[in-house]
């Protein structure tokens, strides 16, 4: 399932095929240029271990191009001594090989070393192989960078695309439209687990567009060396491999178990240690030393067998792999003593093996990384696929500005988790009144609210505005009739101004002047360091809560909706910010629909109907004045929550009246 996931994410590089294949092209050209790095280094240990000397049959010297001959410096038996030859040496050593794949190989020499004339001598190949290995390093220095960002741009917008399918998501699905429930869970798969696509998608392609090729030349370089020692060895190192995991994975048993072991006999010793006082009240001492020393035999056996287990594994593959090393070793020597192989080709091809072992491990590493990215994209998109819970009827009207009354109907209403926060619930809110909410359940009062602007829809039930049932009428239109003044989202990272317009640029400044002077904010707007092109939130300038509550408030004035849903600052306030505030709420009453989660008695004592939530239904709806007399959790709450500690205002027992 995870890899069929990965394999969709994969799909959406379609859109970006071109610069997929431009980073692809480059990482073919940067192990092309590596391996011509190491063929350079390889050739730079021949012409130091040769010094451009060399011995070739004297007829095979003769047919020869005349810049060999001319290099020819004295004999040696039938053989020609040729001297400053710089490569010259590769040539003589392969060109009659009874090795068909080096006879080949010397012929190729040859030709690459007459085509480059500077390739004759020795001072000619030293500047231009080592010009040649800089040339390669810069090359490779740069093309690594161009490849990665063209990999990173790639990955990068891959994960921003997926982001911004998560974030559409979130508009269908409503989530977390429960302040209190938080938006942790789509947070986690906006931040990591696309992280871990994109870290993914980055590492496939760098690492399948370049390891392939990597290890192609890499494997005909040690063939052409000595094919015989190149199979031995990686024969060699395969076993190896399968040996030490057996090994470690047997080491890891054994410690598991001795570990489960010695913790059950301990925690026996530990039971023996409890019940002296039952041993000595009933005489049973010589028992009780008897089980005693047993458990105690049983917990040592277990624990040397606990300290030995990870030395044992570790001595069998020191055992194992010393033995390999020798076994290398050997046959290495042998290859230079016996069959006369240059060192610097035996040192080459050691080199070379040990190289191959890095695209190896980072191809193991990419297959790893791809699993764990499969997982995530498998989360990811299980999320894309939810259908939406909240979803406009087709046919759907429009829903007028509020003028007689919110009914909630029988409803009932559940959050994430299951639990249900609003069971059977009927109520009534006046148009035109202020109405506040109260519970001891933050969610509950908080899923109250959030059905009036269909922010969630119930399970069970309806909500109705003038008697039309909103599931009837577009969202559009719901919307354009609410605003929301809640704590959990009163100012983002932007401008006041946008905060306030929210980006609509019909509303011009002095409208929103205006709708700043109503909510008291102008005045404290006015002295930020643009006014209103102030930048305000973590990446801007920092605002009061009730600054913040002030800008929210100027919103919600500005858009001019028939329902205000306001939740109070649960902070101390300052005396005049109350009475700011207060004036405020008063203003955006007139001609409105208030619904407020009250944290103050005076605001609760200026409400025209108060609703007491208790386990998801109504306990009491009324009057301020009455419903001291009415119910008993809204005289608990006047206890708890608003007594004259918790907000300053008065003591407990003057909240009716």
């Amino acid at each position: 399932m995870s890899t069929v996931a990965f394999e969709r994410a994969r799909k959406l590089l379609g859109t970006r095929q071109g610069a997929v294949f431009r980073a692809q092209l480059l990482g073919t050209l940067q192990s092309v240029l590596v391996l011509g790095l190491l063929a350079t280094v390889g050739l730079l240990g021949v012409l130091v271990t040769t010094r451009g000397t060399a011995l070739i049959d004297s007829g095979t010297l003769a047919v020869l191009p005349d810049w060999a001959q001319s290099r020819a410096t004295g004999q040696k038996g039938n053989l020609a001594i040729v001297d400053d030859s710089g490569l010259f040496p590769l040539v003589a050593a392969n060109f009659n090989s009874p090795h068909p794949i080096h006879s080949l190989g010397g012929m190729i020499a040859l030709t690459a070393v007459e085509a480059v004339p500077s390739l004759h001598t020795n001072a000619g190949a030293l500047q231009t192989l080592t010009a040649t290995a800089f040339a390669l390093i810069l090359l490779l220095t740069l093309m690594s960078r161009i490849r990665r960002k063209s990999l990173a741009i790639v990955a990068c917008d891959t994960a921003a695309s997926l982001r911004r399918q998560i974030h559409r998501q979130m508009y269908r699905l409503g989530e977390s439209s429960l302040p209190n429930e938080g938006t942790g869970p789509v947070v986690n798969l906006f931040t990591r687990e696309v992280n871990d696509i994109r870290n993914s998608l980055f590492n496939s392609l760098d690492v399948e567009s370049r390891v392939p090729i990597l290890v192609l030349g890499l494997l005909t370089f040690l063939l052409l060396v000595d094919w015989k020692s190149t199979l031995f060895l990686a024969a060699l190192g395969a076993l190896i491999w399968l040996v030490t995991r057996v090994l470690r994975r047997s080491s890891a048993d054994i410690l598991t178990v001795a570990t489960r072991d010695a913790a059950i006999h301990l925690s026996a010793l530990q039971e023996d240690l409890s019940l002296l006082r039952i041993v000595r009240v009933f005489g049973m001492e010589n028992v009780d030393k008897t089980r005693f020393d047993e458990h105690l035999e049983r917990y040592t056996d277990a624990d040397v067998r606990r300290m030995v287990a990870p030395g044992n594994g570790n001595a069998l593959l020191f055992l194992v792999i010393g033995s390999a090393a020798v076994a290398a070793a050997g046959v290495l020597t042998s290859t230079v003593v016996v069959r006369q192989h240059s060192p610097v080709a035996i040192f080459f091809l050691v080199a070379t093996l040990a190289g191959l072992v890095v695209p190896l491990v980072e191809w193991l590493r990419m297959k790893k990384a791809q699993d764990q990215a499969g997982r995530s994209a498998n989360a990811v998109f299980t999320y894309l696929d939810h259908s939406p819970d909240l979803q406009q009827a087709g046919g759907a009207g429009f829903l007028p500005p509020l003028k007689n009354r919110i009914t909630f109907e029988n409803v009932t209403l559940q959050n994430a988790m299951g639990r249900k926060l609003l069971d059977g619930l009927n109520a009534e809110i006046r148009a035109g009144t202020r109405v506040a909410i109260m519970g001891l359940d933050d969610d509950s009062k908080y899923a109250l609210v959030c059905l009036i602007p269909r922010l969630i829809d119930p399970v069970i039930g309806r909500v109705k505005v003038d008697g039309i049932d909103l599931k009837d009428v577009t969202l559009e239109s719901i919307r354009a009739q609410v605003s929301t003044v809640l704590q959990a989202d009163l100012v983002f990272s932007d401008t006041v101004l946008a905060n306030i317009t929210l980006g609509d640029e019909s509303y011009d400044l002095p409208r929103v002047m205006e709708a700043a002077k109503l909510a008291h904010a102008h005045s404290f707007i006015q002295d930020l360091p643009q006014g209103y092109d102030t930048q305000i939130g973590p990446l801007g300038t920092y605002l009061s809560p009730d600054q913040q509550y002030r800008i929210g408030l100027a919103r919600a004035a500005l858009h001019d909706p028939s329902i205000v849903i306001i939740e109070e600052p649960q902070d101390h306030l300052p005396d005049e910010v109350k009475a700011y505030l207060d004036d405020t709420v008063s203003r955006l009453s007139q001609n409105r629909t208030v619904i407020i989660l009250p944290h103050r008695l005076s605001t609760i004592r200026s409400c025209d109907q108060v609703i007491v939530l208790s386990n998801g239904h109504v306990d009491a709806s009324g009057a301020p004045r009455d419903m001291h007399s009415q119910s008993k959790l809204y005289r608990h709450l006047q206890y708890i929550e608003f007594n004259q500690f918790a907000t300053g205002e008065v003591e407990a027992g003057q909240m009716n009246g």
